[in-house]
């Protein structure tokens, strides 16, 4: 019976990932040249194309199948469409794939873009692993799973956000994704840290603080790697702290933004010294 289980699974993982291997593979086939479609607002004018959607598509795909890999674990209550208790867990899978597809939208086609094709799925499929682990009741929040999963998401924003400072130029783009990312990585790492007790509004004051980094970061003279780590680090400072004080965890509350902002510090020196 277990056997057959662990059969389930696999068979599941193994065609999902395939699956979204195949989908971002077909970006490197995708016409360079789209036809860009302005959409004019009243002082404003908006480039869209059409392959600005494919980073979506891929992302739902990889959503829909992450959905299907993880109701497939034994843990799960057999109630409904089961998307309340996975949702969590379908967080990281997604955007992992969204930032990936984006990257290779902007990439040009040579050997760096298999090699970012091939970290994409790996990293899926590890986060996709780690997802279906951490849905074990007998899983704590200090195992190596949580620990992978709360590293990637922040590793997933960097990427993000220096992507998309790199390749965007106006804020009123900028920051609103930025946020969102904020809030979707700021919604898994506190949910992980606390087991799953915690307060909304937690993530909200951790939303705010990105915001209001994002903005005066944005009128510094910082490259796009150094933008993207500073406010990584603040994200993740952020993330540690409020989840510690909203547990009444104070006794270590210093130790993290230490360590972070030595770390900062230190690659932003070496940086300008190469």
């Amino acid at each position: 019976m277990i056997r057959n289980k662990i059969s389930v699974v696999l068979s599941r993982f193994s065609i999902v990932s395939a699956l979204v291997a195949l989908s971002l593979t077909l970006i490197y086939f995708l016409p360079e040249d789209v036809a860009v479609q302005v959409l004019s607002i009243p002082g404003l004018q908006i480039s869209f194309s059409s392959l600005q959607l494919i980073p979506l598509f891929i992302a739902i795909i990889s959503l829909t199948g992450s959905y299907w890999v993880l109701i497939s674990n034994p843990e799960i209550e057999r109630k409904g469409w089961l998307v309340r208790q996975v949702l969590p867990n379908l967080v990281l899978p997604a955007i992992n794939i969204f930032i990936f597809a984006l990257i290779l939208t902007q990439t040009n086609k040579s050997y760096e873009w298999w090699g970012i094709l091939f970290t994409g799925v790996l990293t899926f499929s590890i986060i996709l692993y780690a997802e279906y682990q951490v849905m074990k009741s007998n899983v704590s929040t200090n195992t190596i799973f949580t620990v992978l999963l709360i590293s990637l998401a922040h590793a997933l924003f960097m990427a993000f956000t220096i992507a998309l400072r790199a390749s965007i130029s106006r804020i009123f783009l900028i920051i609103p994704a930025i946020v969102l990312a904020s809030i979707f990585v700021s919604y898994r790492t506190i949910y992980l840290r606390t087991d799953g007790k915690f307060k909304s509004y937690w993530i909200y004051v951790v939303t705010f603080i990105c915001f209001q980094f994002a903005i005066a970061l944005y009128y510094l003279f910082l490259t796009p790697n150094q933008y993207g780590l500073i406010l990584t680090a603040i994200l993740f400072v952020s993330n540690a702290v409020i989840a510690r004080i909203g547990q009444g965890d104070r006794k270590r509350l210093y130790i993290e933004p230490l360590v972070i902002g030595v770390f900062v510090i230190a690659v932003l020196l070496l940086g300008n010294l190469l």
